[in-house]
């Protein structure tokens, strides 16, 4: 029995004898071999991991290239086709495939063109379409007008000028030259305004009362003198009208005009100067002229005048886009800003003339004969202006009644009918090409294919008669072949249609020569009241009250010593009204739409004339704020009319509790709100602009849902940004949570801008700024809606808080006690009866929260606790009332006591 675990045993300890004999032989060999095998099976499992990654790196790489070889392009939605954006009623040719080619050769065959170069998907386009449209209505067929597509994909518009950033973009090309880009309002007024300053671009004067005059109505006069003998004998002449058209794109309403004496003997009899050509700038309160080592170009003389003009006010008018247009104004110092509306077919604008006038004589401080002489003629116009206005208004009224101001029809002539017609059939999309089809009279023959209009109104297509005649319908157009069967192009004269035949200028029958005197003024009169009565329609003219009662006022003498220079600026308050609003100005809401402010940027302070708007009103105005009279203006969000428009108004409720809403304040609201002595007060500032007020505003609503239920509690907001505060009020940091208590309005905290502003957060900061008796309330109406502990911990929580304020009036009542002998028995009574009235108040509170565990269930409790609450504060309040009423007699009466010695006292005594 004992052999068997002999023999057994080494065999179970085979591998611990091969590790521990090291002289056998047979071990070695088997030892060797085992190593071998293992390093065989490592090299084999590495080599087909390394295949394994190679083989799929491969198919990876081929699979690729298979997908990239019969992978298809990338879909990209097709643009919409091009439609006409102008009817083919309209008198502007509309190139609405980008033929940008044929648009250039119809442009330079004509003396003016304006042309407009739209996205039809663009708001703006859209908005200046119709703008652009009356103003083609006024000028024809002075001006022809076009407009092209330059944004329609792969259009040789878009391929040419693929840079433009914004649409649309408005130029006018002279006969052959380069366009001038018109950068001014775009609307029909301003644009019109603009044309007329090109077509007139240069006024001649014979003397000096000329220029004076000029003065009067400009803010500055550039005069070139030149022996004229003709335009192409008279050197120097071309690089001065280009200045002056070159000049528009810089000054687009014409403030600063452009005047010639072509005279070499008046040039130097009345302005001594023996040299042409050469220019003089006349501006207010001096004359400079152009520099004789400054070569006589265009562009020269632009930047020698621009680099030179200073004047004492001006009109403003700031981009539609983000700019610096006030800001070198603003850095100078305090500026007067005028709004009033601006008629720019009227170039009298009375109230910007009244303010010229103020300006003038605020600037002259060393009474420069030059510039009274301008004050005159300012004061003339002024005191004149009604009755200048009434004869012109009359002049223009009877010229009405003798010729009837028809509007011109617009009509073509045979050329550009050719021409149109031709353009058409080349396929030049444009919207007077009437669409059309090709009937084939078989199959074989195509070149006999005859041209017949599609519906009966498009059957002129293939006549060389008036397009503009053709009645069109205002279906949309589809996209169908252009063609023109010349045996059918015919001119007849019987036909209704009246047909030109001087190429675009409309025919006038007259007697008269037509390039008389007498029709020559005659055709500018009709010319400058069609332009009345267009400006008439666009707005009526605005005078300044001239009072007569009213004493001679003038500014004060130490003006010119004082160091607040004022700049003077006038902006257009129908299309810049937004920029009083951001003022707190509704200045559409003011008499005439007119406002003066003054802004000082150093002060952060505005001030706002309240008055109407007259001479003697702007200099007390003036002299008020130059001596530190005025009171700052505080800026309202209610005056922003035109943003309410698009704001979603919310009503707020207060019996709705199934909403929240928390009002907003405004300059007006906040000062009788946060000093509400009956009510505590959260308010939060914010700005619209304020990423991160958006962020936290769930936590404020949270925390004012909490706690609406106290009716002694009010939350409230605030737009520190478009609202202005007295100084004390104001805050530089959004969002920035203050709380107003009651009783110690002085006392107002901030939340800590070191804390995160969290629910949690925000509720601590409440509860640790209200009274002892309002904490109890708030944190019961925490506890109902379960918002931080469980129910019955919470309401253990009130009830130890409970204990803590009926301890400390305790106190309070014994230090009373100890003290009635310091005190009136009145006061005392009062006082002591406060004390007793919050006793028990908190004691009932106390014993109330002892009979319920979970004031979600009880409900009955939460409303007893509510209507106690409510009658505690009303007899609170008057005990408070009566206490303030004792406390006052009692100072009347030591004050009394001390003076009832002297005879006033006595008399004092007895009148109390």
């Amino acid at each position: 029995m004992s052999s068997e675990p002999r023999e057994i045993s080494p065999l179970r300890n085979a591998d611990n004898l091969r590790s521990t004999i090291p002289d056998s032989g047979s071990n070695d060999v088997a030892k060797e071999s085992k190593q071998s095998a293992t390093i065989e099976q490592k090299l084999a499992n590495k080599m087909f991991s390394y295949a394994t990654e190679i083989i799929c790196f491969i198919l990876a790489v081929m699979f690729t290239a298979l997908a990239a070889l019969h992978s298809s392009p990338p879909r990209i939605s097709k643009p919409p086709s091009a439609r006409p954006f102008f009817n083919q009623s309209s008198i502007v040719l509309d190139f609405y495939k980008g033929h940008l080619s044929a648009m250039i050769d119809r442009v330079t065959d004509i003396e003016f063109s304006f042309v407009m170069y739209y996205a039809p998907w663009d708001a703006e386009s859209q908005l200046v379409r119709d703008e652009f449209e009356k103003v083609a209505e006024y000028y024809y067929p002075q001006i022809f007008f076009t407009a092209i597509n330059c944004w329609h994909p792969n259009s040789e518009c878009r391929t040419q000028y693929n840079k433009i950033q914004s649409y649309p973009v408005l130029i006018l090309y002279p006969a052959r030259d380069s366009g001038i880009l018109y950068r001014g309002i775009r609307t029909a007024p301003y644009m019109i305004r603009f044309l007329h300053a090109f077509i007139n671009p240069i006024i001649r004067i014979t003397n000096k009362k000329s220029i004076k005059q000029l003065l009067v109505t400009y803010d500055a006069v550039i005069v070139g003198y030149f022996n004229f003998t003709g335009l192409a004998n008279s050197p120097g002449y071309k690089e001065f009208y280009k200045a002056a058209i070159r000049s528009l794109e810089r000054d687009p309403n014409r403030e600063h005009a452009f005047a010639v004496v072509t005279n070499a003997l008046s040039s130097q009899s009345n302005y001594e100067i023996t040299k042409t050509p050469t220019a003089s700038l006349f501006m207010w309160n001096e004359t400079l002229n152009y520099p004789d080592d400054k070569e006589w170009t265009s562009e020269n003389i632009l930047n020698w005048m621009t680099s030179s003009i200073h004047q004492p006010t001006l009109w403003l008018q700031p981009p539609g886009m983000k700019s610096l247009t006030l800001a070198p104004y603003l850095k100078e110092g305090p500026v007067f800003f005028l709004f009033t509306p601006r008629n720019p077919l009227h170039y009298e604008n009375y109230n910007y003339d009244l303010i010229r006038e103020i300006g003038l004589q605020y600037y002259n401080c060393a009474n420069n004969l030059s510039v009274k002489d301008i004050i005159l003629g300012l004061q003339y116009k002024r005191y004149t202006a009604m009755s200048r206005y009434m004869k012109q208004n009359d002049q223009c009224n009877n010229l009405l009644s003798e010729h009837e101001m028809k509007k011109h029809e617009p009509t073509i002539s045979v050329s550009v009918q050719q021409w149109i017609n031709n353009s058409c059939c080349a396929n030049v999309f444009m919207n007077k090409c009437s669409l059309c089809k090709k009937q084939t009279l078989n199959s074989f023959d195509k070149e006999l294919a005859v041209c017949t209009a599609i519906n009966e109104q498009n059957v002129y297509v293939c006549k060389e008669i008036d397009i503009f005649k053709i009645p069109i319908s205002e279906s949309t157009q589809t996209e169908q072949e252009f063609c023109c069967n010349q045996e059918h192009i015919s001119i007849n004269l019987d036909e209704s249609v009246n047909v030109k035949s001087s190429e675009y200028k409309s025919s006038q029958s007259d007697e008269n020569d037509q390039q008389s005197p007498t029709a020559i003024k005659h055709h500018l009169l009709k010319e400058d009241c069609k332009r009345w009565f267009t400006g008439h329609k666009y707005h009526k003219p605005i005078f300044p009250q001239v009072s007569f009662n009213q004493s001679n006022i003038s500014f004060i003498k130490s003006l010119c010593n004082i160091n607040r220079t004022l700049s003077f600026i006038a902006i257009d308050s129908l299309h810049y009204f937004h920029f009083a609003e951001g003022l707190g100005i509704d200045v559409l809401k003011r008499k005439d739409k007119t406002a003066a402010i003054i802004l000082d940027v150093a002060q952060e302070s505005e001030y706002v004339m309240q008055t109407d708007f007259n001479r003697h009103a702007v200099i007390e105005f003036i002299n008020n704020y130059t001596q530190g009279f005025l009171q700052r203006t505080l800026r309202s969000d209610n005056s922003r009319g035109f943003v309410h428009k698009f704001k979603t108004k919310i009503r707020c409720d207060p019996k709705n509790t199934l909403k929240m809403c928390i009002p907003d304040l405004t300059s007006e609201t906040f000062l009788n709100t946060i000093l509400d002595k009956t009510k505590d007060v959260v308010i939060m500032y914010y700005s619209p602009y304020c990423a991160f007020c958006n962020a936290i505003s769930y936590v404020y609503l949270m925390v004012a849902h909490y706690l609406s239920a106290m009716d002694h509690l009010t939350f409230v907001r605030i737009d520190g940004d478009n609202n202005d505060l007295p100084w004390e009020y104001s805050m530089n940091h959004f969002p920035s949570i203050l709380f107003f208590p009651a009783k110690r309005k002085e006392d107002s905290t901030v939340f800590p801008f070191s804390l995160p502003i969290n629910i949690p957060n925000l509720l601590n900061y409440v509860l640790a700024n209200l009274d002892g008796d309002s904490r109890v309330e708030a944190l019961t109406n925490i506890c109902l809606l379960s918002a931080t502990d469980p129910p019955d911990k919470c309401i253990i929580r009130i009830r130890w808080l409970c204990l803590e304020i009926i301890e400390q009036l305790l106190c309070d009542y014994r230090k009373l006690r100890r003290h009635l002998n310091f005190i009136d028995l009145r006061t005392a009574r009062n006082k002591k009866n406060i004390i007793l009235l919050k006793l028990e108040h908190i004691r009932y509170i106390h014993l109330l929260l002892g009979s319920t565990i979970d004031l979600a269930e009880d409900q009955h409790i939460v409303h007893m606790i509510r209507k106690k609450y409510r009658k505690y504060y009303r007899i609170l309040r008057i005990l408070e009332l009566d206490s303030k009423i004792v406390s006052n007699k009692t100072k009347i009466m030591r004050i009394v006591q001390n003076t009832s010695t002297t005879p006033k006292g006595k008399i004092l005594k007895n009148e109390l």
